[in-house]
């Protein structure tokens, strides 16, 4: 005979070792679907048997659900995404798009409902607890999920749209982000694009320094706009692409601002006397930024090692192609030796880097000079144990709108069969410690 269902609520409440405070609760009267409640690192959450599921951050804003057999995403700029699981031939692919805003404001207030019906019931009696196992976790009392449900349910359309208009006031252009920041805290040095120059012939805006006092209101800003969120974040990007052509002085100060305005340790292990998740203090790594022009000027070692002593732990470098002329097709026009040089001094700093370069670039005209090239200068690096190599999907970066004469961009099976190339003759860099990983942002949904 076979055993019965064990919902994912259930499951959860015995055995969900991430969610240390954590309840169960049931209907009174009559049988229903166990409903989780709980709190890990940063976060609540709330499963209904197996489904709906909503996580939230402790200032009580969704940020992602599964409702009937849909998954969204609500992102700090409250846009809210759906991402669908659909075959395509023998594959399984996720593809988003983004809610309009009648379509947003229906389910937030399907959420905000989700938690005023089940505040409302708590308060009426008409749910029982169930403890968490007593050696597992502490159980999450009632004063203390009410709270949270309270919050939740304060996010009512008036205030997603003060939220939405924040984020704008806040924010400028939203900058590149590279694969191990997107969910970093964004600072933005600099904003758009110096030259009319982006990494992978991105969308390109204008571009604004921002003096010493903007910077300093916008490290205000950004700390008060991510709120508790904080908690679920581990480093800093401090954007602008040409932020490191910057006087070094500049760059100091602002890194000095950023410590002032977030708390930046040394990663180090925490694993005994952490605080509970609800009395955690936020703790950011450090801090990440990103360059894709190696021309001078440029930080020199000792520049480098001070902005380690500010915070900075690692470096993006954008290196569309090894092959100079593929470079040219993206207004890049740096030497071999420039990113060579660059790249020793950042490391002689002891700082990680992590390598950027696209798959598809060039197109098919250029795609076997682009592979043997891209692979001849990233084998020449000085990259070592920690540092990375990331393989990009140059049509999710590129605008298509920007036009390039003579180009046939790759698709389907070629695209797919140089980022095998790609990592296949990249492997040996395992060997230095280096990993090569495959990215799209299309499955980093999650």
């Amino acid at each position: 005979m076979d055993a019965p269902h064990r919902t994912e609520a259930a499951c959860l409440l015995e055995q969900g070792a991430l969610y240390r405070r954590r309840i169960g609760l049931e209907p009174v009267t009559a049988p229903g679907e166990p409903i989780f409640c709980g709190l890990k690192p940063g976060a609540f959450s709330l499963y209904f048997g197996d489904a709906p599921i909503y996580h939230f951050d402790l200032d009580g804003r969704w940020q992602r659900a599964f409702v009937s057999g849909t998954h969204y995403l609500k992102g700090l700029d409250a846009t809210t995404q759906v991402i669908d699981r659909l075959r395509e031939g023998p594959n399984l692919v996720l593809k988003r798009h983004t809610l309009d805003i009648a379509q947003a404001n229906d389910f937030d207030a399907r959420v905000r409902t989700t938690a005023w019906e089940l505040l409302h019931d708590l308060g009426a009696g008409r749910l029982r607890r169930r403890e968490p196992p007593a050696e597992k976790a502490q159980p999450l009392g009632n004063d203390e999920l009410c709270q949270i449900l309270e919050r939740i349910s304060e996010w009512d359309a008036a205030a997603w749209l003060a939220h939405r208009q924040r984020y704008r006031e806040t924010y400028g252009q939203f900058p590149f982000l590279p694969p191990e920041c997107q969910s970093a805290v964004v600072l933005q040095a600099t904003l758009g694009h110096a030259g009319g120059r982006s990494f992978g012939l991105g969308p390109v805006t204008g571009h604004q320094v921002r003096t010493r006092t903007e910077f300093e209101q916008h490290a205000r800003e950004v700390a008060a706009l991510w709120g508790r969120r904080l908690l679920q974040s581990r480093v800093i990007f401090l954007a602008g692409s040409d932020l490191l052509h910057q006087p070094p002085h500049d760059i100091a100060a602002d890194l000095h601002a950023i410590g002032r305005h977030f708390p930046i340790e040394a990663a180090r292990a925490v694993a005994q006397g952490r605080p509970e998740p609800e009395e955690a203090a936020p703790r950011l790594d450090g801090i990440h930024v990103f360059l894709d022009d190696f021309r001078p000027p440029l930080p020199d070692r000792a520049a480098w090692r001070e902005f380690a002593s500010r915070g900075l732990i690692r470096v993006s470098l954008g290196v569309e192609s090894g092959d100079p002329a593929v470079r040219a097709i993206y207004h890049k026009n740096w030497s071999d030796e420039e990113l060579r040089s660059a790249v020793a001094d950042l490391k002689a700093a002891g700082l990680g880097a992590s390598l950027l370069t696209l798959v598809g670039a060039g197109g098919i005209e250029h795609a076997e000079k682009h592979l043997l090239e891209t692979v001849r200068l990233i084998e020449s690096l000085e990259l070592g144990r920690g540092d990375f190599v990331f393989l990009l999907d140059e049509n999710e970066i590129r605008d298509p709108s920007t036009p390039v004469e003579g180009m046939t961009w790759l698709r389907g099976s070629a695209w797919s069969e140089q980022q095998t190339q790609l990592k296949s003759a990249l492997a040996p860099l395992k060997s230095r410690g280096i990993k090569v990983l495959p990215y799209t942002m299309e499955k980093q949904w999650a």
